[in-house]
């Protein structure tokens, strides 16, 4: 044998002496690792994706089922595409293919839709195609985003690139008019702004690509955001909208048909409150904002829905009244009368805080605000406007926040009454009283004693009746004694 047979022959013997040596120690293992191993491959849910299509991380609480509808698709089909044999094992943080969207990539999230993003924004801001997030929220219009909707977006992969929307103004040259968002001017040429164009297009949307770290909206320049609360309105209640701005602008506009009055708290921060009425139908209505320069050029205006929904008010007995407080000889001037004096608005905010009761007796109330009234069996055609209070004639009535008085007076319906202005369009009524110990012009205090208890108007028994009107519209006064405004 030649010396290269030769230790060709001991590297051979050596190999397999070594696999011999394995194989005994293999044997020699415990027979309880086997057994592990084997019940571990018998319990692992078996999940491994079978087609293409957007991830979608499953998340505490999530079920196929419950994933299933979120993305209108099937429990089966959810299975076969993820090699699932046992749909009731899933855990958090396990990736899943969505069937259904081929074509589409990256990673599943779900947020809520803000006021001023459209598709195309969405785009921008996330870098997916329009047609995906159609796809993936089968969009029918693509006009109507509703502030609050629930959106699907796909995350592609690696950083992805923030835009923020500017607005030229009339008078700016572009070098103007990145001096004044604090721009490189040489950036605008990087979005295929022709060298030659000097001046932009009064109104023209240009996205300009920010910092990572910069926080973007569908909004352009100086409007950094918009804020309903709540994004779902609810019949009787009060609607918030917060106005952020990077530099001084006006804005004005409206939300269910009424329009709003901004104030500001904090420079650059604008606040509206608008109440929403009783009997207004569920579905959609436009909150519509205009935002302008100081000398009343308008820079961008905008309308996106918002959802109003039932306050599911119940029905109370039929009430027997005296006719003519139902009659509307007298009960259309009384109203109009009514409507005059909250219909002024004064820019001061008297008020701190949440309002006090205007009643020591809060444990229980003979009727609350929205429940539907039904007068001498006359139909269910109008609504409890306030809250009422238990009390005998001559209980103590009081002021629950600071304000002036711009009524106090009898009337045929409403008896003797007192409204106070608290400021920003917010108003409070007390009705049926038997005594008044304030008049127009005066000035009261939390705690305040304004009136007694009685039983004057359209009443069935003594009691305090107290209304809370905003913007024109009465709310639900509970709400106020428990939320601080703004």
């Amino acid at each position: 044998m030649s010396d290269e047979a030769f230790s060709q022959a001991q590297v051979t013997d050596g190999k397999n002496y070594q696999l011999g040596i394995m194989d005994m120690e293999m044997r020699r293992a415990p027979k309880i690792i086997l057994i592990v191993f084997v019940l571990v491959l018998v319990n692992a849910p078996k999940v491994g994706a079978q087609e293409q299509g957007p991830i979608y991380i499953v998340q505490p609480g999530d079920s196929l089922f419950s994933i299933s509808i979120k993305f209108g698709t099937t429990v089966e089909l959810l299975a076969a595409a993820n090699n699932i044999s046992d749909p009731s094992v899933i855990a958090p943080g396990l990736k899943l293919v969505i069937p259904g969207f081929e074509g589409v990539s990256g990673t599943l999230d779900l947020r809520t839709i803000e006021y001023g993003e459209t598709l195309q924004s969405l785009s921008q801001r996330y870098g997916i195609t329009i047609d995906a997030i159609a796809r993936l929220n089968r969009v029918l219009n693509p006009d109507r985003l509703f502030i609050g909707q629930s959106a699907i977006l796909s995350i592609p992969e690696g950083e992805v690139p923030q835009e923020r929307l500017m607005i030229a103004d009339s008078r700016d040259t572009q070098i103007e008019f990145a001096a004044k968002t604090n721009l490189n001017p040489w950036t605008l040429h990087d979005f295929e702004m022709p060298l030659e164009r000097l001046w932009i297009l009064p109104g023209e949307s240009i996205a300009i690509s920010v910092a990572s770290d910069v926080y973007t909206t569908g909004l352009p320049f100086p409007i950094q955001s918009v804020v309903v609360d709540p994004e779902r309105g609810v019949q009787g209640r009060t609607v918030k909208v917060t106005v952020n701005l990077e530099s001084e602008m006006e804005v004005s506009g409206s939300i269910v048909e009424k329009t709003l009055n901004f104030q500001s708290l904090q420079p650059f921060e604008l606040i509206a409150l608008q109440g929403i009425h009783a009997l207004m139908e569920p579905g959609m209505y436009d909150l519509h904002l205009t935002f302008s320069t100081n000398n009343g050029a308008t820079v961008f205006s905008f309308i996106q829905p918002i959802r109003i929904a039932s306050g599911d008010y119940y029905f109370d007995p039929v009430l027997f009244v005296p006719p003519e407080t139902i009659d509307p000889q007298y009960t259309e001037p009384e109203n109009e009368l009514i409507a005059s004096i909250i219909r002024n608005y004064t820019e001061q905010k008297y008020w701190e805080g949440i309002f006090q009761f205007p009643s020591n007796i809060t444990s229980a109330f003979p009727s609350v605000f929205g429940s539907r009234r039904n007068y001498n069996d006359t139909g269910y055609t109008s609504y409890h406007s306030g809250l009422d209070f238990y009390g005998g004639t001559g209980t103590p009535i009081y002021a629950p926040a600071r304000g002036k008085v711009v009524f106090a007076g009898s009337l045929e319906v409403r008896g003797n009454v007192t409204f106070i202005d608290h400021g920003w369009g917010v108003f409070t009524g007390y009705l049926h009283q038997s005594e008044l110990f304030v008049s127009e012009g005066d000035w009261v205090e939390v705690g305040d004693e304004i009136g007694l208890v009685g039983y004057t108007g359209r009443v069935t028994g003594p009691h305090l009746h107290w209304e809370v009107w905003v913007g024109g519209v009465p709310v639900n006064p509970l709400e106020w004694t428990s939320t601080a405004f703004p």
